[in-house]
């Protein structure tokens, strides 16, 4: 599977300060992390994870491929699908 940048992007912006700067809502953490992102980069992030969540992985492969990336917010099983799911919504959203 080809992970697009926007995600190590995305994943980059999930550090310890988040919860001071967004929040602890996780849809503020999740928006907040997209706030230096350009729309096209949001849609290709959206396109990816309908693809991580409609698709057959489990949350095991999940963690597996979010842990490849340099996000420092752990979430535990049914916790981090939740959350990339958030992260999708709010890209379909929109501003």
């Amino acid at each position: 599977m080809q992970i697009p940048e926007e995600f190590y992007d995305f994943c980059l912006y999930l550090h310890q300060d988040s919860f001071h700067m967004y929040g602890t809502d996780p849809k503020n953490i999740a928006a907040g992390a997209m706030e230096h992102m350009s729309e096209t980069q949001k849609q290709t992030l959206a396109a990816f994870l309908n693809e991580l969540l409609t698709g057959s992985h489990s949350d095991d492969q999940l963690q597996e491929i979010y842990r490849g990336t340099d996000a420092e917010i752990g979430f535990r099983g049914e916790e981090l699908r939740h959350f990339l799911g958030l992260a999708r919504d709010t890209i379909d959203r929109g501003p």
